[in-house]
């Protein structure tokens, strides 16, 4: 009863916290209009890229250690990879202040404390701690969406730079505020450098490898916005980036259960009552689930879509079907990568994601060449005409 009155804690949480992001997309979209829309997601794109490295999965270390060693020096470990954010966020900061870059320098900041409230939020998970990990999750959500309301109703121009500012408000409010109540529980051990020097260690090892696994993910979810951006309108990057973002309210839902789950798979693993065939057998069968969502979008009126985001979104349908697929993906993944996850495996997984994104990279290379050959037959066909 344990396990599912967590998990639909943590799915309500989730979704509730995800929900509002997405009813703030029409308001968004009006205000903002697809050049607008095209441009934020530009931005916004950098924020995942400056958390890896200035957090190198400080979550993912947190938990593991919490899992693996217990609790009782899980403070060092956190105030190890808080000092290393601090420092490298440091490093960006001063950098974008001599660059000039006040939108780069929020995002850079924005980073420092999302990283903060990440390692909070997981040790809130590795605890079981439901309830204040969804109260933590909803009140980040619902003071970005009251700030950026706020400022883009205060203000009238710069928009973009006035929603990434009202992330960075409520990043910081609720990443200390979280951050206070975890120093008031804690017991202030004393540690030394060697410890210290452990925990930094341990660090590194874990999250140096995962630099390649996010950086994987990021080239093949959040690069293209950048290409898109340079190389076609910001009305184009706006279609695809709706898209994405429609489609990213599945990624929640598989997320969301994906989190509730995780302790107690890691649990049953350490018991021995689940075994690897059996998350290789669960693995194959999600495979029948993949394309039902894409199925499901296939077959709903595009004016739906339009009434909800704007008339300007025409097209933006053809996006939502195919980042559905590739998201439905994710599902055979997670019971696969969970498994690396609980034994520390984190070189195989950084090799796995490499590998996928050589792939990728190789498809995206095939592209010029079509364009070059399809060229060349409309040539053709005006020709012998």
């Amino acid at each position: 009863m344990s396990l599912i009155k967590d998990s639909s804690i943590y799915l309500i949480g989730e979704l509730s916290a995800k929900c509002v992001p997405f009813l703030l997309l029409p308001y968004l979209s009006r205000k903002l209009g697809v050049e607008g829309f095209g441009e934020l997601s530009y931005y916004q794109t950098f924020l995942p890229l400056f958390v890896i490295f200035i957090g190198l999965s400080q979550d993912g270390a947190v938990a593991r250690y919490f899992y693996v060693y217990g609790k009782r020096s899980l403070n060092l470990v956190v105030k190890t990879g808080y000092a290393y954010t601090l420092s490298i966020g440091g490093l960006g900061l001063l950098f974008c202040w001599l660059m000039q870059s006040e939108i780069m320098f929020y995002l850079v900041l924005s980073a420092i404390f999302q990283v903060f409230l990440s390692v909070q939020l997981s040790i809130r998970q590795c605890q079981k701690q439901a309830i204040p990990y969804t109260f933590i999750q909803v009140s980040s959500t619902i003071t970005n969406a009251a700030l950026t309301i706020l400022m883009l109703e205060f203000y009238q121009t710069d928009l973009v730079e006035k929603r990434i500012l009202a992330i960075l408000i409520s990043n910081v409010f609720v990443a200390l505020l979280s951050y206070l109540i975890y120093r008031k529980r804690v017991n202030n051990k004393k540690f030394y450098f060697l410890q210290y020097k452990t925990a930094f260690f341990y660090i590194m090892s874990f999250g140096f490898p995962m630099i390649f696994h996010h950086g994987s993910f990021f080239i093949k979810g959040q690069l293209d916005r950048i290409f898109i951006f340079h190389r076609f309108s910001e009305a184009e990057l706006g279609l695809y980036a709706m898209g994405a973002q429609i489609a990213f309210i599945l990624s929640v839902f598989i997320l969301a259960i994906n989190k509730a789950l995780v302790p107690y798979l890691f649990e049953k693993l350490k018991q021995g009552s689940v075994k690897l065939k059996d998350l290789h057998r669960w693995s194959l069968l999600s495979l029948l689930i993949v394309p039902i969502p894409s199925l499901v979008t296939l077959i709903v009126p595009e004016q739906w879509l339009l009434f909800f985001l704007g008339k300007h979104f025409i097209g933006v349908k053809y996006y939502i079907i195919v980042f559905l697929l590739s998201t439905s993906l994710t599902i055979p993944y997670l019971f696969l990568v969970n498994y690396l996850f609980y034994h520390g495996k984190t070189k195989e997984i950084s090799f796995c994601s490499v590998l996928s994104t050589m792939i990728y990279l190789g498809a995206l290379g095939i592209l010029p060449v079509l364009y070059k050959i399809t060229k060349r037959v409309e040539e053709n066909e005006y020709a012998t005409h």
